[in-house]
Order: C-alpha cells, then sequence, then structure tokens
C-alpha cells in the first residue's frame, strides 16, 4: 500500500461510523450580497468583468479560444470527455489527447475540463468531482481552459454557497494560481495553474 493510499484508507475509515454527512449550513439571500451587485442585471457580462479582474481569461466563443490557444505555442491539449466539438475545434492547434495520464504531467501544456458553475459576484469558477472528476487535469497544466454553461452561472457568493452540491470535493478557483513570499514577490502557477481561462458556451 503506498503512503497515498493509507492516507485515504484512514480518511475513510475515520468517517465510516458517520451515519450522514452534516447539512451544509443555511445562507439567507441577499444578506450577503455586495450592494452593488442589486444593480447588475447581465451575469454572463458580470461574470466576465469580474473574472478578468482576478486574471483569468474569457472568451463567448471556442473561435476566440481557440486562436488565443494557437498563439500560445502549445503542442499536446487535454480536451475531457463530452467536448467531441471542441477537441474537434482543437486538432488544428496542437495534438488532442482525451485521457489525462498522471505520466503526461509535463508534456500535457493545456486542459479543457468542465466547470460545475461559475460566480458573477467574484468571477469564480466552481469545479466538483462531479464536472471534473479528473481534478489533475485542472490543477497540473500550466494553462487550464474551465467550460462553464451559461445556465450554471450564480449571481452572488451566497447563492452559490445555498447551491453547493453533496459532493466530496468543491473547488473555487478565482484566478490563476498565485502564492507571495515575505519580500513580496507574487509568482503564478505554483500550487496550480499560470493561466486560468474561461469559455463560456
Amino acid at each position: 500500500m503506498t503512503a497515498r493510499e493509507k492516507v485515504f484508507t484512514g480518511i475513510r475509515e475515520a468517517l465510516a461510523p458517520l451515519k450522514a454527512r452534516a447539512p451544509h449550513p443555511g445562507v439567507a439571500h441577499g444578506v450577503a450580497d455586495a450592494q452593488w451587485l442589486g444593480e447588475e442585471k447581465d451575469l454572463e457580462a458580470l461574470v466576465v468583468q469580474r473574472a478578468r479582474a482576478a486574471g483569468t481569461v474569457c472568451f463567448t466563443s471556442v473561435g476566440s479560444c481557440g486562436e488565443w490557444l494557437g498563439g500560445l505555442g502549445v503542442h499536446r491539449i487535454h480536451v475531457a470527455s463530452g467536448f467531441a466539438a471542441l477537441a474537434g475545434a482543437a486538432a488544428d492547434i496542437a495534438e488532442i489527447v482525451r485521457e489525462y495520464r498522471r505520466e503526461w504531467v509535463d508534456e500535457i501544456d493545456a486542459s479543457f475540463t468542465a466547470a460545475a458553475g461559475a460566480i458573477a459576484e467574484s468571477g469564480t469558477i466552481i469545479l466538483t468531482d462531479e464536472s471534473t472528476p479528473d481534478r489533475l487535469a485542472a490543477l497540473a497544466p500550466w494553462t487550464h481552459i474551465a467550460v462553464v454553461r451559461r445556465e450554471t452561472i450564480h449571481r452572488s457568493v451566497a447563492d452559490a454557497l445555498a447551491a453547493m452540491p453533496d459532493d466530496p470535493n468543491v473547488i473555487w478557483i478565482t484566478g490563476p494560481s498565485k502564492t507571495a513570499d515575505v519580500e513580496g514577490i507574487l509568482l503564478q502557477g505554483v500550487h496550480g495553474p499560470g493561466v486560468q481561462a474561461c469559455l463560456l458556451v
């Protein structure tokens, strides 16, 4: 048994006696909304604006995303299952792989994965195990493009919390991975993608 398997076995054994998971805390609608949010009507425009402010590159069409990706000089792109049309469009840019393998972690330059949703208020992308079962494909490549369906955009953080799925892993991504040392030097891509993008479909 590997060290990783030992850790997860220990977690499962510790959780086994629990009959049910604790319920999500109730969040009253509108209580935590930013004051300016009430004036915003176009959630698609808002999520693009707020995501770009956080450093996420946003696209509203496959064509514009493909042009941008082609300019990055990528050689191998992972496209998650369920995106056959997207894989076909990206085939002119680079080699396409449909399965993300751990041994390819240094060879895949970019990855398209499905997002569970987004939050307009903060420009946040939501990933879950159900929407993105292969988290490595979303967190390991330098360039990650989350595919967000327009109907899954939540207006506020409170709305997203109220709709939180019963999923063992929920990841909220607001911009590319960033970290800074005590000298204030900001680095991107240390704990995740250095380039985070969002494609609205």
